[in-house]
């Protein structure tokens, strides 16, 4: 949510607005967002589901990647 504030001469705040729509991942605790200075957040999507409603499994494991970073590392 999102308020607008006044705060000369008196404070004052704004109606508040909703952000973001959608699923979004909540933590167990702790800030699950990021802010980036230009004012875009960094937030992680709920994942996908299937059919049956159940989150869609997938996991992406890189193996060697320290090898393949000393290849792309200047000598």
């Amino acid at each position: 949510m999102a308020v607008s504030v006044q705060t000369t001469p008196t404070f004052s705040a704004g109606n508040p607005t909703k952000l973001f729509e959608g699923q979004w991942f909540r933590g167990q605790s702790g800030r699950i967002y990021d802010v980036a200075r230009d004012g875009r957040f960094l937030m992680i999507k709920d994942a996908a589901t299937n059919e049956q409603g159940s989150p869609a499994a997938s996991m992406t494991v890189v193996v060697n990647w320290v090898e393949e970073l000393k290849q792309k590392l200047p000598r």
